[in-house]
């Protein structure tokens, strides 16, 4: 028996990619007998004296992005693996499913978008649970650690410690990896950057929040970083799915009656959409700290208020390029240019 799994070798797009991210379909893992764990030890030791990141992914769940977006697929373990070895403690993270509750809806605004007909009842993966972390420090950020790979994130941005690079990939773009679909690639660049906005008030979530839901909300920016915001991943590469997927999901979100910098982030994506497609947007939520942020790439308060044209749901799409900000240089791939399939026998 042949375990199936999905690699972005060092090297691809161009030499953009600084360093091998392994992406295996959890319905695999299950066939093959394995758990997740042991899947991922797999990979390592095919890779022999190589490293990677590992995240497994399971396509009939959802997930949620940093700004509250709910996505299909979703990442339920992480691993980062070196000479075919996972550190013990910190080389592997687990991401357990998260029950639904009325109390999650009701404190959490931007989950009543797993009521949609098209995520309701599918499982619900954001952050690791206090038995999944185990032994972390609270600062840990959801991360890995092996050898030369730490995987931070719940596996959104992956990292060769020794030799210094690193790579981002919000989950859309994971999705276009795992669907073989197409992706961008470029560099951040300062809209992209940190995150600026990019941050919802969740218990269990991908990078904050554990059994209380915390000190973030909609409407914040987590760096409170100002001005320099906008530098402090401006210069590394990322990918991301075409613009047209993000502004379809972000757009459910406002159909069903989320408002931008209330119940979901004030993200430069998410605002930009929101103006565009002629729905409210609760300035008056958003924090002095975000504005200074948002303002330093050239998203204020007054170009907000000023008077536009309304695009429908399909012209939103259409113009999601000229809509959203963001990523330098950016040129797009087919999936299958980038990443390799590759067996490992079990």
């Amino acid at each position: 028996m042949k375990l199936k799994y999905r690699i972005i070798p060092q090297g691809a797009a161009d030499g953009m990619v600084p360093l091998n991210w392994v992406f295996i379909d959890k319905k695999d893992v299950k066939e093959c007998g394995l758990t997740d764990l042991e899947a991922c030890y797999a990979v390592g030791k095919a890779l022999g004296d190589d490293c990677a990141a590992v995240d497994i992914i399971d396509m009939d769940a959802v997930t949620v992005t940093s700004d509250g977006i709910m996505a299909p697929g979703a990442v339920v373990g992480v691993a980062s693996v070196d000479h075919g070895l996972i550190n013990q403690n910190y080389g592997y993270l687990n991401i357990s499913p998260l029950p639904y509750s009325d109390q999650m809806i009701k404190e959490e605004p931007h989950m009543k978008q797993w009521l949609m007909d098209e995520y309701k009842g599918r499982p619900l993966h954001r952050g690791p649970s206090a038995e999944d972390r185990g032994n972390r420090g609270p600062n840990n950020e959801n991360m890995t650690m092996t050898g030369r790979i730490a995987n931070n994130n719940c596996g959104s941005e992956v990292m060769n410690m020794v030799e210094m690079t690193e790579i981002l990939a919000p989950y859309f773009g994971i999705h276009e990896i795992m669907t073989d679909g197409e992706v961008t690639i470029g560099i951040a660049g300062p809209v992209v950057s940190v995150g600026i906005g990019m941050v919802v008030s969740e218990r269990h979530g991908r990078i904050f929040g554990g059994k209380n839901l915390g000190a973030y909300r909609a409407g914040m920016s987590a760096h409170n970083s100002g001005k320099y915001a906008k530098t402090v991943k401006q210069d590394y590469p990322a990918i991301a799915a075409p613009k047209s997927v993000l502004a379809e999901h972000t757009l459910r979100a406002f159909d069903i009656g989320l408002v931008a910098g209330r119940d979901i982030g004030c993200s430069p994506a998410v605002l930009s959409l929101a103006k565009a497609y002629g729905k409210p947007i609760d300035l008056d939520n958003i924090t002095e700290r975000a504005w200074i942020e948002l303002e330093s790439i050239g998203i204020t308060r007054e170009k907000l208020e000023a008077p536009s044209n309304v695009m429908s749901r399909e012209e939103v799409i259409a113009h999601a390029d000229e809509i959203i900000p963001g990523m330098d240089g950016a040129k797009k791939y087919a999936v299958s240019d980038i990443c390799e399939v590759r067996y490992v026998e079990i």
